[in-house]
């Protein structure tokens, strides 16, 4: 007859598993005791931990531009917001200059008994964390064996990010500062040599008075000109902040190609119905005289708009304040973080024990299903 596969019953089977109830229990049992005492000698390590708070960084000069919007509410997007900077952190910190520093200075290359800096950089990844937190604040974790070189290297951690942000801040500052200073630097000599040129056609020519429409005329591409100094230095910024694909980066170039085309609309308007001043009608003599004080009204409202900014750019670029507040200071822990062993044995425990439950379920179906199996093989 041939023999047919025998599914055994589940009360079959429970009795077989209590007829072998000691081994089903003891061999989990033997595997939780020898993991127990495999954990005793994993080292104990310690977790100290910093509780950061970003600081605001400098504005650069955009609170000078707008009150409200504009490039004021620009600045978050440019400067980073919170999630970008803390971003940042997280790329400062685990950057391989960051970590080199680390090592050298705990001299974690003996202390993790590793010939390759790579390899301690990998130990020291594992044993630090960086996150950033819904809240706003940046935790810094770092573990070691000793509790107390745990938190130095913590608090060194907070240095580290401190001091390469202030010199990316500072680097920053010190390129606006030039650039603004070189801008402001051009408008002085262009005073200077605008005022010269003035005289020189009032002795000549005698002072020529102007309507009150010219004047007019003279705040209208002042202003416009102005605008157009204040799009130019935020593109100039945004240049060297964002790429030039951003919509940030477009806006600002849309709106500074604006003004240009604005600009040249009012210097080209001859329109004689048109209130504003058709200088085509002036005499050789006025329009020159048109072209000095319209150079004079421009200059001094850039020298307006430009003193505030460079002198804000140079207080800038004089400060050396932390970029990160502590919340809380780096503390020497009391208790061991890791291992747990309790988990890793009880994990342990618990896995033994279904894997020998499958091995003792198996088993049984094997010698209940004894005579299909040879059947199978002779055949």
């Amino acid at each position: 007859m041939k023999p047919t596969f025998n599914t055994p019953d589940w009360a079959d089977t429970f009795r077989y598993l209590y007829a072998n109830k000691i081994k089903l229990f003891g061999i989990p049992f033997a595997i939780a005791v020898v993991i127990a005492i495999y954990t005793l000698f994993i080292p104990n390590r310690f977790t100290s931990t910093a509780n950061l708070l970003p600081s605001q960084r400098p504005s650069l000069g955009f609170d000078l531009f707008s009150e409200e919007g504009g490039l004021q509410s620009l600045a978050s997007s440019v400067l980073g917001g919170e999630s970008e900077e803390s971003n940042r952190y997280i790329i400062l910190l685990s950057s391989y200059s960051t970590s080199k520093k680390v090592i050298d200075r705990f001299d974690l290359m003996q202390q993790y008994d590793v010939e390759l800096v790579k390899d301690a950089i990998d130990i020291l990844a594992e044993r630090t964390t960086f996150e950033s937190m819904e809240e706003g604040n940046f935790i810094i974790s770092v573990q070691d064996e000793s509790p107390e070189q745990a938190k130095e290297m913590a608090e060194y951690y907070v240095d580290i990010l401190n001091e390469l942000n202030t010199e990316i801040v500072s680097k920053d500052a010190r390129q606006y500062r030039q650039f603004i200073e070189k801008r402001y630097n051009k408008s002085l000599q262009d005073i200077d040599s605008l005022k010269t040129e003035i005289i020189d056609f009032q002795q000549e020519n005698g002072v020529f008075q102007l309507p009150d429409q010219v004047s007019e005329y003279f705040s209208l591409i002042s202003g416009l000109t102005v605008k157009q100094l204040e799009a130019e230095i935020k593109l100039n910024l945004l240049d060297k902040t964002v790429q030039q694909q951003s919509n940030t980066y477009q806006n600002a170039r849309f709106q500074l190609e604006t003004i240009r085309e604005k600009l040249d609309e009012v210097y080209s308007d001859t329109s004689s119905q048109n209130l504003i001043l058709n200088f085509d009608n002036l005499s050789e003599l006025g329009a020159r005289y048109y072209e000095l004080e319209l150079s004079r009204e421009i200059q001094t409202e850039i020298q307006k708009f430009l003193l505030p900014i460079y002198e804000q750019a140079k207080m800038e670029e004089a400060k050396s304040l932390p970029i990160v507040s502590v919340v809380d200071e780096p503390h020497v822990a009391e208790k061991k973080s890791y291992p747990s062993r309790s988990i890793i044995v009880i994990i342990s425990g618990i896995s033994a024990f279904f894997l020998v439950l499958l091995y003792f379920i198996m088993k049984f179906s094997w010698i209940k299903n004894q005579d299909y199996i040879e059947y199978l093989q002779n055949k």
